[in-house]
Order: structure tokens, then C-alpha cells, then sequence
């Protein structure tokens, strides 16, 4: 009895996946979108066993975009429940920056891989409705916001924290040390 409980335990933990997404966007507010079969998707994909999810987000990135690019800090962290058998996932989303681009489709060679930018509202492929709102945010107030199942797992996100001194001023000892 003991061995099936630790084989289940087991089998939950290694059917379990971890994702990695690059959201790049131009100046004027698109987002890169690729094609992967029928859908189109965010750049990125499976991080592999021994690989970080930054150094998962830069490894796809680099193959699909230039071999330069480079990942920012992470926007959206996203725990999604499996399904009927279907094991968890934990996603990530990073931030891949913005480029200077006319550019609205292309194709790479040999036509195997096809990328398009398209305003952030019609992006809803790739990114849903409540991923684009948390990733935004996260943009904006320069933070991570934590979702579950694609639903804010906190009321708001926090704010990045304000510079903190670490002892109060003290009458005469605020000039020598620089403040």
C-alpha cells in the first residue's frame, strides 16, 4: 500500500511542466506573435529537464529571433491546473523588450516558420484576455504578477517597494554619511 502511495506521489510530481514565453513588442504597441500548427502563439515552449525558465526563454527566443536576443525580468507567473490526467504546469512570461519595426508578417526560410505583430487587443491567440491585462500591469508598475489558472491569485499586484533607509536620520550624523 505504502509503494502505490509513493508512485502516485511520484507521478504527480514528474507529470508536472514547466513553460517559458517571451512577450516582445514594437513601439508602436504590437506583439510578435508564431505560428505553432494552427495557433498562434507567444514566442517560447517546454523548459527542458536542467534548464532554467530564463535560459529556456533565451534559447527559443535566440533560435526564432537572433541569435543576440536576450530575455528581461519576468512579467507573469501562471500555475495551471491539470486537467482530467493531465498533469500541472507552471508558466512563465518575460519580458523580451521592444524593437523598431514597419515589419508586420514574415516568414522564415523555407517557409517553416511564420511570425506576425499584431496589436496587443487582437492578440487574444496568443495571449488571453486576462494573461495580456496581469502582463501589462506587470509592465506598468514594474513587478510580477502571480495568476492562477490564468486568474489573479491577489486582489492587485503589489507595487515594487519603495527604497527603504535602513537607520533614521540622527541630528549631526546625516552629513557624514552622505545624506
Amino acid at each position: 500500500m505504502a509503494a502505490q502511495g509513493l508512485s502516485g506521489f511520484y507521478g504527480s510530481v514528474f507529470r508536472r511542466s514547466i513553460t517559458a514565453r517571451v512577450l516582445v513588442r514594437t513601439t508602436d504597441g504590437r506583439v510578435l506573435l508564431l505560428r505553432s500548427g494552427d495557433a498562434w502563439e507567444l514566442p517560447g515552449g517546454v523548459v527542458k529537464s536542467g534548464e532554467d525558465p530564463r535560459s529556456a526563454a533565451r534559447r527559443i527566443a535566440r533560435a526564432t529571433l537572433d541569435p543576440e536576443f536576450d530575455v528581461g525580468r519576468v512579467l507573469v507567473l501562471d500555475y495551471v491546473q491539470g486537467v482530467q490526467g493531465q498533469g500541472d504546469s507552471i508558466a512563465f512570461l518575460f519580458d523580451g523588450g521592444t524593437v523598431t519595426t514597419s515589419v508586420t508578417a514574415f516568414t522564415g526560410a523555407g517557409g517553416e516558420r511564420e511570425a506576425r505583430f499584431v496589436p496587443l487587443e487582437d492578440c487574444g491567440e496568443g495571449l488571453d484576455e486576462e494573461r495580456r491585462h496581469a502582463a501589462l500591469q506587470a509592465l506598468e508598475l514594474g513587478t510580477i504578477v502571480e495568476l492562477v489558472d490564468g486568474e489573479a491569485a491577489a486582489p492587485a499586484p503589489l507595487a515594487a517597494p519603495s527604497l527603504r533607509r535602513m537607520m533614521p536620520p540622527v541630528e549631526g550624523f546625516s552629513g557624514i554619511l552622505g545624506r
